[in-house]
């Protein structure tokens, strides 16, 4: 069963299922007076004891649809639960996502008269070990279970250490990612240790066939609640992303994007409107390139802005102390958080004013979710997109289909001034128009000016040089996996342009370099790579340490140049080569064979004694073969001693 949720939702006050007033004093204290769509549509259900799977586009408050729900059934039981018993379970496929939900079923639980059926237990591994969270479990006795499927599954399999007979919900946020991060198995076992009498519910901003198949799996006749935002600009269209949220993608080179991403950042902040940016969000494709990119940006943007950096490799309490630092910020603070799609599904950070995607997702159906970290709650927010020219501007009309709106925005300037980059011409073979982006020639100076700067941070210090590297070959590496691979084709792709803009000294040795069709890099001159120095003393005492230890390399003396030779002799050579190695494969065959045969029957002794003639010349060759290599014997002597013998054994 499929339900549309309400196109308006009215006050708190108006559900069918009222709520508690300690429900509705929180509430009015967030500053929550009415409900959002998704909200109206899955917390009347939740209440009937129905199994519901949403899809709402991000931001749209399907945090509080199952946190209100799950509050209301506990506070409703007839019997209070008894000792390690819990009533409700949440799973998320990260940590910090777990970390903002605990956070909101805080808000009403911490001063609530009966906390103690509500106390709630945040499990997601990676900051404690499982005797420690067992620890936790019997001194805290929590009876709602946020956490991560790793750590989840190993609390209830630890004995009879959680009892789940009387547990009423079951939720899975952000379901269609748990799915794709491959927690497929974890999410069965923690099912199976579950009643199967219990409402279940399915958060997500976009349903796949997995979900589908873990629907029928896990939930009994659900009803599915779908949100759906009407295209302002076509209003007979939908669109997958909040109606508040505006984007824009900028065609240019690969050694333009740091640039233009610099420019844009700049530009907002040196702008005193109200509308003008100040919290940022900008994705890179891998970790090496958050970890890169955080140091060349820190250097640029010094005194301007903070800058964090948050990714998926990252320690577990590093990656918290990030998250909890950007969060806290006063609204009016300017910050950089820069990161990987570990931060873009599900996190609720507040005052995002701008997302920027300087690489596109490798996966599709995360755009929308990285973008919606700006405009939620009904909030205004902006997003772009670099998109470099040629075939990745297909990636506009992909994300069309996908119901996800984007405009072209225009290229800016070192003076702060835009420049539109695309014209129309006239197709030779369809003689339709079309729209061709340009490289901005007028720009040039400032980009080489601007590469110039970056390799004069990487210079400063022998540990950006081997950053740049490793983010370099990670972003190809990924870019080449690309799941849109129509779109995303390395072989279109100059990479000597994209090495620029990372500001790299020289190109890494890779294969994808040596296939390319078109290498657009100047390497930095003058370069004295002995004395290119760490600014970590023990880092550069190691690289003196190993360069002591290199062997002295001998001086190189010129071979003389072969003589060119008939055509026919070297085809016989050739020839001769192979047969010998023919040879030398019969005498490692025949010592297999000899090692394996441990009695011979009388009736194999003349082939045996054949053998032994055969083994005999093989050895009589490699020695001969031995003298022509050291010069004892010329060649022609040992093709007149063996060719015969060539012959007769064809």
């Amino acid at each position: 069963m499929t339900t549309a949720a309400p196109n308006t939702a009215g006050a708190w006050g108006t559900l069918e299922t009222p709520l508690s007033n300690e429900i509705l004093d929180t509430l009015s204290t967030m500053g929550f007076n009415t409900m959002t769509p998704v909200q109206a549509g899955a917390i009347p259900l939740f209440m009937k004891n129905k199994d519901v799977v949403v899809e709402a586009v991000t931001g749209s408050g399907k945090t509080l649809a199952f946190v209100i729900p799950i509050i209301e059934k506990l506070l409703r039981r007839e019997d209070p639960l008894k000792r390690n018993q819990i009533g409700a379970v949440v799973i998320t496929p990260t940590r910090e996502l777990a970390q903002q939900i605990h956070a909101v079923f805080d808000l009403f639980t911490r001063d609530h008269p009966r906390k103690d059926q509500l106390t709630v237990g945040l499990f997601i591994g990676g900051t404690t070990t499982l005797p420690k969270d067992i620890e936790r479990f019997h001194k805290t006795e929590p009876r709602i279970l946020v956490g991560t499927p790793g750590r989840l599954e190993e609390l209830l399999k630890s004995g009879k250490l959680v009892n789940t007979k009387e547990l009423e919900v079951l939720v899975m946020d952000e379901a269609d990612r748990l799915l794709d991060m491959g927690f497929s198995q974890q999410l069965s076992s923690i099912i199976a240790q579950l009643p199967k009498q219990r409402r279940t519910g399915l958060f997500s901003a976009t349903m796949t066939d997995a979900i589908s198949e873990l629907v029928r799996a896990g939930l009994r006749n659900p009803v599915r609640i779908v949100v759906k935002v009407q295209d302002l600009a076509h209003s007979n269209q939908q669109q997958r992303t909040p109606s508040t949220l505006h984007i824009n993608y900028i065609v240019c080179d690969a050694d333009q994007k740091l640039l233009q991403l610099v420019r844009l950042v700049e530009n907002e902040l040196n702008n005193e409107e109200e509308t003008a940016a100040r919290k940022f969000i900008i994705y890179v494709a891998t970790c090496a390139c958050v970890d890169y990119f955080y140091k060349l940006l820190s250097k640029l943007l010094k005194e301007r802005l903070q800058v964090f950096s948050l990714h998926g490799q990252m320690d577990t309490k590093r990656r918290t102390a990030t998250y909890t630092s950007f969060t806290q910020l006063p609204v009016s603070a300017p910050a950089i958080l820069l990161c990987t799609d570990v931060a873009s599904r599900g996190l609720d950070i507040p005052d995002v004013d701008y997302v920027v995607q300087v690489d596109p997702p490798q996966d599709p159906k995360a755009f929308a979710h990285r973008a919606g970290r700006a405009a939620r709650a009904g909030r205004q927010g902006r997003a772009t997109v670099f998109l470099c020219r040629g075939r990745e501007e297909v990636y506009v009309d992909f994300l069309k289909l996908r119901k996800v709106p984007m405009v072209r925005g225009q290229y800016r300037l070192a003076d702060n001034t835009t420049v539109d980059n695309q014209h129309t011409e006239i197709d030779e073979e369809t003689g339709e128009e079309k729209i061709v982006s340009e490289r901005v020639e007028s720009d040039n100076e400032s980009v080489d000016a601007f590469v110039k700067s970056l390799r004069d941070i990487v210079k400063v210090d022998r540990d950006m040089y081997d950053r740049g590297m490793k983010a370099f070959v990670s972003w190809v590496r990924s870019y080449s996996k690309h799941e849109a691979s129509y779109i995303f084709r390395i072989k279109d792709q100059d990479l000597g342009r994209a090495a620029m803009g990372y500001g790299l000294l020289k190109l890494p040795k890779m294969p994808e370099l040596r296939d390319a069709k078109e290498v657009t890099f100047t390497p930095e001159e003058n370069m004295d790579w002995d004395k290119y120095k760490y600014m970590d003393k023990n880092r550069e005492a190691k690289r003196q340490r190993e360069i002591k230890a290199r062997p002295q390399q001998k001086p190189q003396t010129v071979k003389p140049k072969k003589t060119s030779e008939a055509w026919s002799k070297k085809t016989d050579a050739k020839v001769r080569k192979v047969e010998r190695r023919t040879k030398k494969d019969r005498k490692k065959e025949f010592l297999k064979k000899r090692k394996q045969e441990e009695v011979q029957d009388d009736d194999n002794n003349n082939n045996a004694d054949n053998d032994e003639d055969d083994w005999e010349e093989l050895a009589k060759e490699e020695r001969m073969a031995k003298k022509v290599k050291r010069g004892r014997m010329n060649q022609e002597k040992f093709d007149e001693m063996f060719a015969g013998d060539m012959d007769q054994d064809e």
